[in-house]
């Protein structure tokens, strides 16, 4: 089995084994305590408990139950890590937002569940990712794109076949797919994170880019979330060297067949209606009420007070726990703290280049979503900053799952460094 090689190329193995904790003294990779074996277990379990949101138990989903024991076991054998800069900005947004839920004033609804997911929930998630992050740099991921499509149709026949307990009809866009998911933006965000994973561990080659764009096509066309395709294009440009030439061919054909499917919706009245009824208006209220308190409103402000409000905003109200971008909504929640809180786990602020750019299109794409009210967001943002913290290594060889293989994880941006 061939060593990580990091660094110097005749650098000796022991010395490089040492260096990284997710190797052991006789090569084999581990991490947190988990031969390989068992994380790749734990990855397709959490995928697949992550796409069952209408299951649900004595209130809790299945995932965040799966998330809490995995959590407690990687505690338990110390297989954790994070950098301190990380904590200390959680630590300000949660202590923030919670003394503005609990003595600022404002009227709230379901900030209790706000709270438990901002503090136990959320925060979990993003720690197994970025174990996952860490054991993956050296391990292949246990699915591909053939599993993937396959787990694609599954959901799609799903919905068609109405599983009851499994699939749950929604009112809003409710022809899209959706499948077993509570709506059709976390459908498409769970299928762009595990294809995004894919390429990241790929050759970069023109196939890979190729493949990655098609299965994003397929995405928004299904689950007719329209902003799926812009961390697509934003991963070709930032992850793919070259092919300057096959990158404008591939986002113009994709930005022809995104206008041609939902050019209508982009227009005319419909246009109008959504800057003058609702995301127009809610980001023009809601820059309002930020700029009212510099600290946020706490948490489960958004809900009470657009439930409430003289102006009617569409899709904003009871039952509606944030606004449509993701930055605006921390800010509403714990003001400048909540705003560098985003700066920091969604934008990679602090934590490198590299991780910048991984980061990337989940950051261009918060800015059009509501991101940081889902689970697989979190997993995905702990992974992509493991990922790209990886980049301070150098270059990294590892052994692929079939003997005498070996894979290079390749990055746009590389340094020399600590440790991730």
């Amino acid at each position: 089995m061939a060593p990580i090689t990091v660094g110097k190329p005749d650098a000796h193995p022991s010395s490089e084994i040492r260096r990284c904790p997710d190797i052991a003294a006789d090569g084999s990779k581990q991490s947190g305590g988990f031969p390989a074996g068992g994380l790749d277990a734990a990855l397709i379990s959490g995928l697949f408990l992550l796409s069952l949101e209408c299951v649900q138990v004595g209130g809790a989903q299945l995932n965040q139950i799966w998330a809490l024991i995995l959590l407690a076991f990687l505690l338990a054998r110390r297989g954790i890590h994070v950098m301190g800069r990380e904590v200390l900005v959680y630590l300000l947004f949660l202590g923030v937002a919670i003394w503005m839920t609990l003595f600022a004033g404002y009227q709230h609804t379901k900030e209790t569940q706000q709270i438990i997911k901002f503090s136990i929930v959320y925060p979990a998630f993003y720690l197994i990712g970025r174990q996952f992050g860490r054991h993956y740099i050296v391990n292949q991921l246990p699915y591909g794109y053939a599993t993937l499509f396959g787990f694609f149709i599954f959901e799609i026949i799903l919905q068609k076949i109405n599983i009851p307990y499994v699939y749950k009809p929604v009112e809003f866009m409710g022809e899209a797919i959706h499948g077993s998911f509570l709506e059709r933006n976390w459908f498409a965000l769970f299928f762009f994170g595990a294809s995004y994973l894919l390429f990241l561990q790929s050759e970069r080659r023109a196939f890979d880019a190729v493949a990655l764009l098609a299965f994003g096509v397929t995405n928004a066309l299904v689950s007719e979330s329209k902003t799926v395709l812009i961390p697509c294009g934003i991963v070709l440009m930032t992850q793919l060297k070259g092919h300057g030439g096959m990158k404008v061919l591939l986002l113009a054909a994709a930005g022809g067949l995104y206008f041609w499917r939902f050019g209508t919706e982009l227009s005319g009245d419909m246009l109008n209606v959504r800057l003058e009824e609702e995301r127009g208006l809610a980001f023009a209220i809601s820059m309002r009420l930020a700029a009212q308190d510099w600290l946020g409103h706490g948490f489960g402000f958004v809900e009470s007070f657009f439930a409430h409000a003289v102006v009617s905003v569409k899709g904003l109200g009871a039952g509606t726990n944030a606004v449509f971008a993701a930055p605006i909504d921390m800010m509403l929640i714990a003001g400048i703290p909540g705003m560098l809180a985003w700066l920091v786990f969604f934008c990679g602020l602090g934590l490198g280049r590299a991780t910048m750019i991984c980061l990337a299109p989940l950051a261009a794409w918060s800015l059009s979503n509501p991101l940081h009210q889902n689970e697989m967001t979190y997993l995905l943002l702990g992974y992509l900053v493991s990922w790209g913290r990886r980049a301070r290594l150098g270059n990294v060889h590892v052994t692929a799952s079939r003997p005498h293989q070996v894979v290079h994880f390749d990055s746009t941006v590389h340094r020399r460094g600590d440790l991730i």
